[in-house]
């Protein structure tokens, strides 16, 4: 099976590695890797809280690393894999989620990816998609909000109700598969809120991914322990504060050696 859909060159191979299980109409959660990496974080952090399960391993022939555009290998401790997403489960919460560093490399396998994802959600009988990202803003901030996107005015009433900000006006675009999952999910019945935590966007940011987590919680009705998360979070800002003061400490030297230019 996975020969014949993986050497296809344009398919998408999910490769279950437990039988499928039975489900009620799972709520399935994106976090694939991007701005801030907010949605990965997020989600691998709810992966491990829950002790969710391994569903399936994703395969594309578009898997690739960035900036190096000739398909390979990955390795751990000298043991070889293709590059994959991972999709996970939970009986208890009732959720499926997909998480990894890959989504595509052409604008076709981006749409083909989503379509594979939609395709499993149809299968497992998903009517809500949640997806995870980030919303760059270019700044640190010290309480990122949550900006949120929906297929339906009810569903952007759902979001304002648990203090989700509601952008005003024709704004976008979302792109990846946060995006795709929400547009293509609402052509084909599915309901779908896209969250997205604030984030400067150029390192990995835990503190937008606990904010996109706790907006997640509370709509869903769920509890997750944070401090995991914390501990993140704290780590960050000492490594800011740290990167803060050396840049301070440069200028002020800089600063010192033009006013002794102007001496005598």
């Amino acid at each position: 099976m996975f020969k014949d859909e993986f050497l296809k060159h344009t398919r998408v191979a999910i490769t279950y590695r437990v039988e499928k299980p039975v489900m009620d109409e799972p709520i399935f959660i994106e976090g694939l890797s991007g701005i801030g990496n907010v949605g990965l974080i997020a989600a691998s952090h709810l992966v491990r809280d829950a002790g969710m399960k391994k569903l399936a391993d994703v395969y594309s022939p578009y898997f690739i690393n960035p900036g190096t555009p000739i398909p390979g290998i990955m390795y751990t401790d000298g043991v070889a894999e293709l590059p994959k997403d991972e999709i996970y489960y939970d009986l208890e919460r009732n959720l499926i989620i997909i998480l990894g560093f890959y989504q595509g490399s052409t604008p076709n396998s981006y749409y083909r990816l989503a379509d594979s994802i939609l395709d499993l959600c149809d299968d497992f009988g998903v009517r809500r998609i949640f997806t995870l990202g980030g919303y760059g803003t270019g700044q640190y901030l010290e309480n990122p909000a949550v900006h949120g996107v929906a297929t339906s005015k009810d569903l952007v009433d759902l979001l304002k109700a648990h203090g989700v900000r509601i952008d005003e006006g024709q704004k976008g675009p979302i792109t990846g598969i946060s995006g795709l999952l929400i547009g293509l999910g609402k052509e084909r019945g599915f309901d779908g809120i896209c969250l997205l935590g604030e984030t400067f966007g150029e390192y990995p940011d835990p503190k937008a991914a606990k904010a996109v987590l706790e907006a997640l919680c509370s709509i869903i009705n769920i509890e997750v322990d944070m401090s995991e998360l914390d501990k993140e979070v704290e780590l960050l800002e000492r490594e800011i504060h740290r990167r803060a003061m050396l840049i301070r400490d440069q200028m002020d030297e800089k600063s010192r050696k033009e006013d002794l230019s102007y001496i005598g």
